[in-house]
């Protein structure tokens, strides 16, 4: 491990008590901020929060546990404006307007973003359209965008952290063969995604390698397999999206048959406060490809995991966790 890039980590523990404090630092134009999706949405709580005007939909869903110990009281109390994805509430065009936004961002790796583009710009609001799918574009979007907002100085450092995480994986795994890995998702665990959507994109930069080849055809995914097509990739490690059917999966006598069962390589996504991984894929990112790397290569990519996520809630979310909670946190 280099010793340079564990003393970066452990000071984040020490010298960002006033990481919030920057959010505020400038009184700029740009004060009411709007994500037209979840990626932006949660992008602007990580910048600044206060800024925020409305949600997408509930901060508490299947895939973000919200917990209010790890939030700030006023997202929570945030109104859902709603959003042009998935299966949650659509976006209401006059609470948008309603709610005075100075800006909106739009999420420009997405297969609406025309659409939403459209649409936006017909009601006369300045908008700012973001690349955020890849992980190595989520640096210069930080910084971006906390230009764009008053919240430059923040941007910057939430940015250098993630380009430090970003190195350390690069270098770790540079010349490893990737994990063959399944995304389990749904009530049944049989439906997944695609190896080359968005959703898959924390995986495979990680060191993954999706089992399931093919083109994602719609923006939700959730392609379903039969468990026939499942035993025949026999992956090396599972990656469960819900924490209702993980313990029906590790115990199902025909789910035992995978490999990746029988080894214990089965392993239930982080939800607090944000999924790790995606749904949406937001900058909770950062901590999830550490987690991914450190499942998918623990010999190349060895790494105190728990000082990690100490560092990553402390700066992004300005959360100091205890022991116990860090545990929880990696075994949910």
């Amino acid at each position: 491990m280099n010793r340079l890039l564990l003393t970066l980590f452990i000071s984040v523990l020490v010298l960002v008590p006033q990481a919030l404090s920057d959010m505020k630092e400038d009184q700029a134009t740009v004060k009411r901020v709007f994500g037209s999706s979840p990626p932006m949405n949660y992008l602007l709580y990580a910048l600044a929060p206060d800024k925020m005007i409305g949600l997408n939909f509930a901060a508490k869903n299947p895939f973000n546990g919200a917990n209010p110990a790890y939030l700030d009281a006023r997202f929570l109390a945030l109104p859902v404006i709603g959003s042009f994805h998935g299966s949650g509430s659509r976006i209401n065009l006059e609470s948008l307007i309603a709610a005075r936004p100075d800006l909106v961002l739009i999420w420009e790796d997405d297969m609406l973003v025309q659409t939403v583009t459209d649409q936006i710009t017909k009601l006369g609001v300045p908008t700012m359209t973001v690349p955020f799918r890849q992980i190595d574009s989520m640096p210069d979007a930080m910084e971006r965008v906390g230009d764009a907002i008053g919240a430059g100085k923040r941007g910057r450092e939430l940015a250098d952290y993630t380009r430090t995480v970003i190195a350390e994986i690069n270098t770790s795994l540079a010349g490893t063969k990737p994990t063959r890995y399944y995304y389990a998702e749904g009530l049944d665990g049989l439906s997944t995604e695609c190896d080359t959507s968005f959703h898959v994109v924390a995986m495979n930069f990680a060191g993954g390698e999706n089992v399931h080849k093919c083109r994602q055809s719609n923006l939700r995914g959730l392609e379903k397999i039969n468990f026939e097509t499942l035993l025949a990739y026999d992956p090396e490690v599972i990656i469960v999206q819900h924490a209702m059917v993980y313990g029906d999966l590790v115990e199902d006598p025909m789910w035992q048959q995978l490999r990746a069962v029988k080894a214990g390589r089965i392993y239930l996504v982080p939800t607090l406060p944000f999924n790790w991984v995606d749904r949406p894929p937001s900058f909770m990112r950062v901590i999830g490809i550490q987690w991914l790397a450190s499942l998918f290569h623990p010999e190349a990519y060895d790494v105190d995991l728990k000082v990690r996520v100490a560092a990553f809630y402390k700066l992004f979310l300005g959360v100091d966790l205890s022991a116990q909670e860090i545990d929880d946190l990696l075994v949910p």
